[in-house]
């Protein structure tokens, strides 16, 4: 059925257009959030957690309001997701608006490598296919499918949108090379899903989040450029490129993960409803509820 419900997914989202696409998935998201009550409630605990920290006393029907729309965003993330591939790089080109481009091109200009750290936040996946548009030589880690076809599937929609691919479990030997190389690696740094997690504060209470990224700057001498691609009202995107972390200027990885917690605040907490986490974040449950339906890490 997951793999049935992905066919279909790439069927509308690249056969119909653009508006009636994004409506259709709107309108499956909506049934999410209506029938998925552990998802629904792991996302309301998530935004009690971000006010807490910005200050805000939010209402239940605030909070619940903001748990839907941030389904409603998924779906549109889904349409873009199947719906983009290399031969449309002249479109994302004309959709995507960018910040601070230079940060990216400085840390690129040393020639050690470059670590992107984004999130499970606007369109992560989109924004590789962007700066492979641009020329870059970008490579994301990927986590495979349990399920084979599924796996394929979602693989060759990555493939056409010219994004080398790194799947995790082999993923530290690869990614060390291709920085020696030169190359982007982009890691998501919110997610920890290796065996023993670390906890660091974020939102003002401790989160497991993957310290992998951290150390392999410091062993490396690679800079760190957070970066994220952050869907506007009128459905083009913002690319924003954070200052790099040199390791050589941090000093410590410590001190590097404390600059990309920074960075994920700074970018999660006026748009939590483009996170998309669907369990309790703080309860340290990396289970069945992941950051995107099965498949889409």
């Amino acid at each position: 059925m997951e793999y049935v419900f992905y066919q279909c997914a790439s069927l509308i989202a690249r056969a119909l257009p653009l508006k009636f696409a994004y409506w259709i998935g709107l309108r499956v998201a909506d049934l999410y959030y209506l029938f998925d009550h552990e998802g629904r409630n792991g996302v309301i605990s998530n935004l009690r957690r971000i006010h807490a920290w910005r200050g805000i006393q939010s209402s239940d029907q605030a909070r619940k309001g903001i748990a839907r729309k941030t389904y409603q965003y998924f779906g549109k993330y889904l349409v873009d997701f199947f719906r983009y591939s290399l031969r449309d790089s002249e479109e994302l080109k004309r959709k995507v608006s960018f910040q601070h481009l230079v940060n990216l091109e400085r840390a690129i200009a040393r020639g050690r490598g470059v670590i992107l750290a984004t999130a499970h936040f606007g369109n992560w996946e989109l924004g590789a296919a962007v700066l492979g548009a641009l020329g870059y030589d970008i490579h994301a880690v990927v986590l495979p499918s349990r399920r084979s076809r599924v796996n394929q599937l979602l693989q060759r929609q990555r493939e056409r949108r010219g994004i080398h691919l790194i799947p995790m479990g082999r993923s530290v030997r690869e990614v060390l090379k291709r920085l020696k190389a030169g190359a982007c690696v982009a890691l998501l740094v919110d997610r920890d899903f290796s065996p023993k997690h670390e906890a660091f504060p974020l939102f003002g209470k401790p989160a497991p989040m993957p310290s992998g990224p951290a150390r392999m700057a410091m062993n490396t001498g690679a800079a760190v450029v957070p970066a994220f691609l952050i869907r506007q009202v009128d459905d083009t995107f913002l690319a924003a490129f954070h200052p790099p972390i040199y390791p050589d200027e941090a000093g410590s990885a410590d001190e590097i993960q404390r600059r990309l917690v920074a960075a994920l605040e700074e970018v999660i907490a006026p748009r939590p409803h483009q996170w998309f986490i669907f369990h309790d974040y703080w309860a340290g449950e990396q289970g069945p509820h992941t950051a995107e339906p099965p498949g889409i890490p």
